[in-house]
């Protein structure tokens, strides 16, 4: 079988095969999309067959490849040459039969959106002869787009293919369609190229869709638009341009495809409408699901675990916390660094034994493993510095206080207002990474160390608990708890138990706290409780409003005081008086 023939090609007769194989032989005119008597010699063909037929062909009108598929679809080859860069088109346009006059189906146009082809053609017959579905990327009107698909439908095939006596060209043919091929795709491919030209530089980073599954358990925990606005601002806070959120309601994911592999076609068509590069599943995704996604679409494929260890990776500031992440990062990466039917052990080796070497999968293994190892090592290091500062705590009986919370609370805020310090503190989710540590001078010499911690949120994954646990288990031996709660949230009852099963998974549920509601100022005066009319252990303040804490400043005094932690609380206690001391 000749080599332009792509398909299964072994239960046809000889002369089937020839005739196939003679259709690579065929040239078109240049400006035509195709000649009548290639259309109807192909169509016949696939007749006979009993099976869809398509080709590829150039700009210059040659076949480049021949496809058999079967009576329902066709199965395109690789691209060997890279194009559809920056808006330019692949150069090939597909043209193919249908059996019976069906219109391009959506598998079709998914294929026409990923490989970016010049046209796709789809040739039927009718009860009016010959006619053929055509369908191109143009720009597309809608801001925020780099495309849109335009359609012809049931248009004559010697509309699209005039001869040289002009004997198939109607007398007034329709206005939509291309006479001179060659012209068309020049200037259509110069429209998308500047579309999306603008459209990148209309963009704030890297264009993303987050695809999410409504499960039933995300059902029956409810708040499914406080998840979908925390997935928004992981993107903001990850500098990831969010173009659109698909939701779709399931029982659980699919398996295979996460979303299912109809809606995952109708996903591929509007992502790369819209020059998306990047596709963000929610909730975590298997690696044969990512891999199935990421070839069906050709697009990077994260979920949302990926995204919170990449926004941790960017706000790694100290080396302790840039190794956590790292360490991270690795853990979760290497039980999805799989092959197909690769053993992970070491190739068999000694006389009669030896093989050509491992795979570059179980090379890649091996060094994450390695590198895995390296990490926990340092770790362990850093970790005994740290249990030796813990320990020099104690000694000097010196109390404390973890600031502990939802991300993106003002935990940090707080820290500087009481402290006067400089911690980072942004409006974005996990902007404090590395723990800090500060003392704040009561009067009559009187300290506590107060910590600020990472940021929880929903969901936590597991390898960054793992990582960071040798930083958090600082909460679980802190002396008292201040649980700062975002009061403007609306989902902030969620949050408040999200927090409340980490801290009793770090072993912290037992720890003394205080609840501060933070942000109080932008809450209606209705909502705003006075001191008298407030929980004990429970507080409105405003945490970049200094006055606003002295309230919590003297409960904390006045609760390490009852403990034997510092002295007696003395009334004439000023919290302008505090002065930070850095450990």
């Amino acid at each position: 079988m000749s080599d332009v023939v792509f398909g299964e090609t072994s239960n046809l007769k000889p002369s089937q095969a020839r005739t196939l194989a003679r259709l690579g032989e065929r040239r078109v005119s240049a400006d035509a999309v195709v000649s009548a008597p290639l259309a109807r010699d192909l169509l016949a063909l696939s007749h006979e067959l009993n099976r869809r037929i398509g080709l590829f062909l150039d700009r210059r009108g040659r076949v480049n490849r021949v496809i058999l598929g079967d009576a329902h679809s066709l199965e395109l080859p690789e691209f060997e040459r890279v194009r559809g860069a920056d808006g330019r088109l692949r150069g090939i346009r597909l043209v193919l039969t249908h059996l019976v006059p069906d219109p391009l189906d959506r598998e079709e146009l998914a294929d026409l959106a990923k490989l970016r082809l010049d046209m796709v053609a789809a040739l039927h017959d009718s009860p009016g002869g010959m006619h053929v579905d055509i369908a191109c990327l143009e720009p597309a009107r809608e801001k925020g787009k780099g495309f849109a698909i335009r359609r012809i439908d049931r248009a004559p095939v010697a509309l699209l293919s005039p001869d040289a006596g002009g004997r198939n060209r109607e007398a007034h043919p329709r206005p939509d369609l291309p006479s001179d091929f060659t012209a068309f795709i020049r200037e259509l491919e110069g429209l998308l190229v500047a579309a999306t030209a603008q459209t990148k530089a209309a963009g704030t980073g890297t264009r993303a869709m987050v695809l999410q599954v409504h499960t039933d358990q995300m059902n029956r925990e409810g708040g499914i638009e406080a998840r979908q606005a925390e997935l928004r601002e992981l993107c903001r806070t990850a500098g990831v341009d969010l173009v659109e959120l698909v939701c779709q309601r399931r029982r659980y994911p699919d398996p295979r495809t996460f979303l299912g592999s109809g809606k995952l076609r109708e996903v591929l068509i509007s992502a790369l409408e819209q020059d998306v590069e990047l596709l963000i599943c929610d909730p975590e995704l298997s690696a044969s699901q990512a891999r199935v996604i990421a070839d069906s679409t050709d697009l990077g494929v994260i979920d949302r675990t990926m995204l919170i260890l990449d926004i941790f990776a960017q706000h790694a500031r100290s080396s302790d916390g840039k190794l956590q992440v790292e360490l991270a990062q690795l853990r979760y990466r290497l039980p999805r660094m799989i092959g197909k039917g690769t053993m992970m052990s070491r190739l068999g080796g000694g006389i009669g034994g030896r093989g050509p070497g491992e795979s570059k999968l179980e090379v890649d293994r091996r060094r994450a493993q390695k590198r895995i190892n390296e990490l926990e090592k340092r770790l362990q290091k850093l970790q005994r510095q740290r249990d030796q500062r813990r320990a020099r705590r104690r000694r000097s009986d010196v109390p404390v206080v973890a600031i502990v919370g939802y991300t993106n609370a003002g935990k940090s805020t707080l820290l500087n207002t009481v402290t006067e310090s400089e911690v980072i503190a942004e409006n974005k989710l996990f902007a404090t990474l590395d723990p800090t540590v500060r003392r704040v001078r009561f009067p009559d010499e009187r300290e506590v160390v107060m910590l600020d911690t990472v940021g929880f949120i929903r969901e936590l994954p597991p390898a960054l608990m793992q990582a960071f646990s040798a930083t958090l288990e600082e909460v679980a031996e802190a002396d008292l708890l201040l649980h700062v709660v975002d009061a403007t949230d609306p989902d902030n009852t969620q949050q408040i138990r999200t927090v409340e099963k980490i801290l009793g998974d770090l072993g912290a549920g037992g720890v003394e706290r205080f609840m501060v509601y933070n942000k109080c100022d932008l809450l209606p005066p209705e909502l705003i409780l006075p001191p008298e009319e407030q929980k004990q252990g429970s507080f409105q303040i405003s945490a970049q409003d200094r006055r606003s804490t002295r309230g919590l400043m003297l409960a904390i005094e006045e609760r390490l005081w009852q403990r034997g932690k510092v002295d007696s609380p003395r009334p004439d206690y000023a919290v302008d008086g505090s002065e930070p001391v850095e450990d």
